[in-house]
């Protein structure tokens, strides 16, 4: 995002929305999980597109020890709302795709 020249405070923001989009694909998904990022926008306007593809919802499984107390999980959705001026979800055959533009 250096090399892009994304203002600080917006790369930190879409570093976060990565992490978030990334563990959710791993907890949640069947892998192989991919990331995508790209710029849009010109020097004034600039946003950072980003997209996690997996391979669609995994079945349940009880992951062993203790269950996560719920203060620990389940707020992912609610930052990349907060951090993302649009976001969202495409599910197609095969797998999903979230997505976040951050400005």
């Amino acid at each position: 995002m250096q090399q892009w020249r994304i203002p600080s405070d917006l790369a930190d923001d879409a570093l976060l929305v990565v992490s978030e989009l990334i563990t959710n694909a791993v907890i949640h998904a069947l892998p192989p999980a991919s990331l995508c990022l790209s710029r849009q926008g010109g020097r004034a306007a600039c946003a950072v597109r980003i997209e996690v593809t997996d391979a669609g919802p995994a079945l349940l499984r009880h992951h062993g020890g203790s269950p996560r107390q719920p203060e620990e999980s389940g707020r992912g959705s609610a930052i990349v709302a907060a951090l993302s001026a649009r976001s969202g979800t495409t599910t197609y055959q095969g797998g999903t795709t979230r997505w976040a533009e951050i400005q």
